[in-house]
């Protein structure tokens, strides 16, 4: 007789418990609080791609090249820089002025980004956003300096690769980068 006891007294104790389970969402409904399901929100990741590429040959030491970059979109650039030598010592500037030859020699051309060193090799840079607007890519191969233990002879061959990342949430345009030709940029003549 003590086991059936137990037995009403746990059923009426699961009965009691299913009720209330089954209460609950209607017991929500009355307070004018309602059951909501989670919000997911998903933020768009961003996109990358490689926007140009190019590459030049017979690059002789002390020669400084401007690039010229159109960009038409906003984002991160990377630039990535290789060249054929690892003894070659290969400066890389980026900034908004095109700047002169004397700019550059006494180094007073305000660049954004600036990598005066021999290694590593393929060297990338990265910016902060960039807004749209033109930019100068600029390389220097460093000519040997015996004295100093910097630069090479070597007549370089070099490849360029530009990559963009931009928010996804942005309008995306297929023309997002116009390269302008190379330019030596030689002393002034006396």
């Amino acid at each position: 007789m003590g086991g059936g006891l137990s037995m009403r007294r746990s059923l009426a104790g699961a009965v009691r418990n299913a009720a209330a389970v089954a209460l609950l969402p209607a017991l929500a409904a009355c307070g004018g609080d309602s059951v909501r399901p989670p919000v997911v929100v998903v933020t768009p990741q961003p996109v990358h791609g490689v926007i140009a590429q190019t590459a030049l040959t017979g690059f002789e030491t002390d020669v400084w090249i401007s690039i010229e970059l159109s960009l038409s979109q906003r984002g991160v650039l990377d630039i990535t820089v290789d060249w054929a030598y690892p003894s070659t010592w290969m400066n890389v500037y980026f900034g908004r002025t095109n700047c002169v030859y004397s700019q550059l020699v006494d180094k007073t051309c305000p660049f954004i980004l600036s990598s005066e060193t021999k290694d590593p090799k393929p060297r990338v840079l990265y910016t902060e956003s960039l807004e749209p607007g033109t930019y100068y890519l600029v390389l220097y191969n460093v000519p040997k300096n015996s004295r100093a233990g910097t630069g090479s002879d070597n007549t370089e061959s070099v490849s360029l690769q530009l990559g963009l990342t931009v928010s996804a949430s942005g309008e995306r345009s297929t023309d997002t980068i116009r390269l302008g030709r190379p330019t030596v940029l030689s002393p002034p003549r006396l």
